[in-house]
């Protein structure tokens, strides 16, 4: 009996610890952690990462006021995680809420929550209005389906990196980089394009972030809202009596799914242009283009055009149906002065088989003929 319990205490005293280690070791191995950020007034940045995927998570962000030894909160926002991939990094943007903005020092707080359990904090100090110049003003910025486009004026000579960010609510879902940019007098415009695709009418924000590296580290942003669109343009067309086609050009990362209508209409120079009588209409789907995309759509008349002039119409639908672009053009065909002619001519003319310069009427046959008759002459006289 001693002994039973002897064994029974044993193992008890083995088993946990054991238990408690690992619990312990399991939660130092959330890795989950702010790992960057930013901030200014009107928007912010914080970039997570973990080296194992961390689904269900939250971002409490916090903006303050600091003045001396108290802080004021103006702004407070909680953005939900759904999940962080193993070993990339996931970046949120958000912006704020802030009515007058006033001189001073100003602070981001951060913190990832697991539910109710904060594992990762982090703070951002900035100033506002500060006598301090930077050395680049953001004169302009634009985005928009295409892509974004930032004017630059330098204080002084600056080499820099512009990152340019699609932001879709709080998610950044695309982002790319321009390094070793440089301006040393003169303002110029930088631009980048987007590469992922847009969902037609949806709310999106174009964001620049400004990395100026020496004598001292500055960063710049600003941002812009737009609705995305499709878009497309005519930029060539070919038309006759037989037909017509004009080349689509694609101007959005909405993939542009519309259609051309042709419409011909004879003209009639003694009337108004709306009693013009309608010949024939086409529609015919573009291709799906994205932007610098092109496609040419071509249509074939039922059947050709007799002598006239023709208007032709091109008009140019969007996604939704929408008119994008018309276009007109003339058609002026002549076709009942060619209509003697047989489209597919087999006969050759007496000319043609005699020469271009062949005496008219006479033919081979006629040679032949002749040749015979003078052997049977010189023949019969020997």
């Amino acid at each position: 009996m001693k002994t039973a319990l002897f064994l029974l205490t044993f193992y008890l005293i083995s088993v946990f610890p054991a238990s408690a280690s690992e619990n312990s070791h399991t939660e130092e191995t959330n890795t989950a952690h702010i790992a960057d950020l930013y901030s200014d007034l009107e928007s912010f940045d914080i970039t997570l990462y973990s080296d194992q995927p961390e689904n269900n998570l939250s971002l409490e962000v916090l903006l303050v006021r600091s003045m001396g030894t108290n802080e004021k909160i103006l702004d407070k926002q909680v953005l939900p995680i759904d999940n962080i991939p193993a070993n990339k990094q996931v970046t949120k943007v958000g912006f704020w809420n802030v009515g007058n903005s006033e001189r001073g020092a100003y602070k981001l707080k951060a913190r990832l929550l697991e539910g109710n359990k904060a594992f990762s904090e982090a703070k951002y100090n900035f100033a506002y209005g500060t006598n301090s110049a930077l050395r680049l003003q953001v004169n302009d910025l634009v985005a928009n389906s295409q892509g974004i486009s930032v004017a630059l004026s330098p204080k002084e000579a600056s080499l820099f990196d512009i990152e340019y960010m699609l932001v879709n609510g709080s998610d950044v879902v695309y982002t790319t980089k321009s390094e070793k940019l440089s301006l040393t007098s003169a303002p110029d415009v930088f631009s980048a394009p987007w590469g992922t695709l847009l969902e037609n009418n949806k709310e999106y924000t174009g964001r620049v972030k400004i990395y100026v590296y020496s004598p001292e580290r500055e960063i710049i942003s600003s941002a812009e809202q737009f609705t995305a669109r499709d878009n497309a343009e005519i930029t060539d067309i070919y038309k006759d009596e037989t037909g017509a086609s004009a080349t689509v050009y694609g101007r959005s990362q909405v993939p542009f799914e519309g259609s051309l209508v042709f419409s011909v209409y004879k003209l009639n120079t003694n009337s108004e242009k709306g009693n013009n009588s309608l010949v024939e209409s086409v529609q015919q789907k573009v291709p799906v283009l994205l932007n610098d995309d092109d496609e040419t759509v071509e249509v074939a008349w039922s059947h050709k055009l007799p002598e006239g002039i023709y208007r032709l119409e091109i008009e140019l639908l969007g996604n939704d149906g929408d008119a994008i672009e018309h276009r007109e053009t003339v058609i002026e065909s002549d076709l009942s002065q060619n209509s003697s002619i047989s489209p597919v001519n087999n006969t050759t003319s007496e000319t043609e088989a005699s020469g271009e310069n062949g005496t008219p009427g006479f033919s081979a046959a006629t040679l032949v003929s002749g040749l015979s008759v003078i052997y049977i002459l010189f023949r019969s006289k020997v």
